[in-house]
């Protein structure tokens, strides 16, 4: 490969694209710089050249994909929030939610690359690059599900907001597994209809009345 052809976007799409599959199917630890250049036909130079490390790689993967997700729901949220209308727990839901649905069957490995950071790669690496795109999208929804649910106190609204993440990660990244296990009774992609039921399902938790702690302990 010349230099020419090494410092060309393509070439760069192509390893960002290798990587983010692979990043996806086997993690960061499991993936190799030699697996990436074999998968984008690149040589190592090209790796080096655009990117200069893994982690480096990891986080420009990344911010490829969240970036336009996170940019999406903070327009989403700003236009609610300007909307004059009451706080609710709904339209939030939406805000943070529907991104994801849209770009869903577009890019399939975006969710389990998110599932891989949030759960299965949890190291020093992935929790980085996760707060370095997330941090100001965590304020923002934080602040807005601090509105719409003034009883809950602050340990509680944070551990309901981790249950949310949890939810919508595992519904993007399974929902062929479900298909699988319902007999094709459940739809085998991400839908609109399957945002909808999302939604009201975790704005059922969302609002549910805060636990005592006495309640708490004594189950």
């Amino acid at each position: 490969m010349t230099d020419q052809n090494q410092q060309s976007p393509d070439t760069k799409n192509r390893i960002l694209d290798a990587a983010e599959l692979l990043f996806a199917e086997k993690g960061f630890d499991a993936t190799s710089l030699r697996m990436i250049t074999a998968a984008a036909q690149v040589n190592l130079a090209a790796v080096n050249y655009h990117f200069q490390s893994k982690e480096a790689l990891l986080q420009a993967v990344y911010a490829r994909r969240a970036g336009p997700v996170n940019e999406r729901r903070l327009e989403l949220l700003t236009a609610y929030e300007n909307s004059g209308r009451a706080p609710a727990v709904e339209p939030v839901l939406d805000a943070l939610m529907r991104p994801l649905f849209e770009v869903g069957s577009e890019r399939e490995c975006v969710p389990r690359l998110m599932v891989r950071l949030l759960y299965l790669d949890a190291k020093e690496t992935s929790r980085a690059v996760f707060a370095a795109q997330f941090q100001e999208i965590f304020r923002r929804f934080h602040a807005a599900f601090r509105r719409a649910l003034p009883h809950l106190p602050e340990q509680e609204l944070f551990l309901r907001m981790q249950f949310v993440v949890g939810a919508l990660a595992n519904t993007m990244a399974s929902m062929k597994n479900l298909h699988a296990l319902s007999q094709g009774q459940t739809e085998g992609a991400v839908s609109m209809k399957t945002l909808q039921w999302l939604i009201q399902f975790t704005a059922a938790g969302l609002r549910a009345p805060a636990s005592s702690e006495d309640s708490a302990c004594a189950s």
